[in-house]
């Protein structure tokens, strides 16, 4: 009898899990046709949009190399969460993936992070000397504190004064409510700037976790669908 009653439960439970997060996919048609003469891509900084309440003590200083943070957190994440799905499945993506640490060092040389989130992707590409690029756009409700699973060092300052604003950020937030994170995940032809596949999520947020498993398990989502699926011979 006990186990006529869980099931239903169990399922229930299962709808709920699953309901929290909502996606929208998109693939151009011709993709292969497209993409036959690319040999590489690079994932850019991902922009980052605070649409919560900011730290009252945080300078714009402050406020803008957190954000700048984040984006090479989510950066370096959409990249190692593709390279397992290539090294745990035969689907690839079999392209050659840009180290992030090169990007980043090709953009730093030319710009700021924040300035590469405006450019175009013919020129990003061009000047990453790619074929593609993965532009990302981050919408959350508060900054995380915790960097360094990613060997991001944030400043003990702005760990401290987010640690301090803590119930301020959740103040009349449900953290149970879903749609805490957006995401918007875009491969972008670097001649023509044509959007080649996207995927949007909106997903719920556990702030108390540690920054690495609600990062990873976003863009671990977002990636089971990235094309570029056969080997090219």
């Amino acid at each position: 009898m006990k186990r006529i009653v869980l099931l239903p439960s169990i399922l229930l439970l299962c709808v709920l899990i699953f309901s929290s997060c909502s996606r929208d996919y998109f693939q151009v048609k011709s993709f292969k046709d497209k993409t036959s003469d690319h040999q590489s891509i690079a994932i850019l900084p991902v922009e980052m949009v605070l649409s919560g309440l900011k730290p009252f003590d945080l300078s714009k200083e402050d406020i803008q190399k957190q954000e700048e943070a984040e984006s090479k957190a989510f950066q370096i994440s959409i990249h190692n969460e593709l390279r397992k799905k290539r090294e745990n499945t035969k689907k690839g993506p079999h392209i050659t993936m840009q180290k992030p640490a090169t990007t980043v060092k090709l953009i730093e040389e030319k710009m700021s992070v924040r300035e590469s989130w405006d450019k175009s992707p013919e020129e990003m590409a061009e000047l990453l000397g790619v074929d593609a690029v993965v532009k990302t756009r981050i919408e959350k409700k508060r900054y995380f504190s915790d960097l360094a699973s990613y060997g991001i060092d944030v400043a003990s300052k702005v760990i401290g004064l987010l640690a301090k604003n803590l119930p301020v950020f959740l103040a009349g937030q449900d953290l149970k409510k879903s749609n805490d994170i957006y995401g918007r995940y875009e491969l972008l032809d670097g001649e023509t700037g044509e959007i080649l596949w996207s995927i949007s999520q909106e997903k719920a947020a556990n702030y108390k976790r540690p920054a690495d498993e609600v990062i990873d398990g976003l863009n671990e989502q977002a990636v089971k669908s990235f094309p570029y699926k056969k080997k090219r011979k």
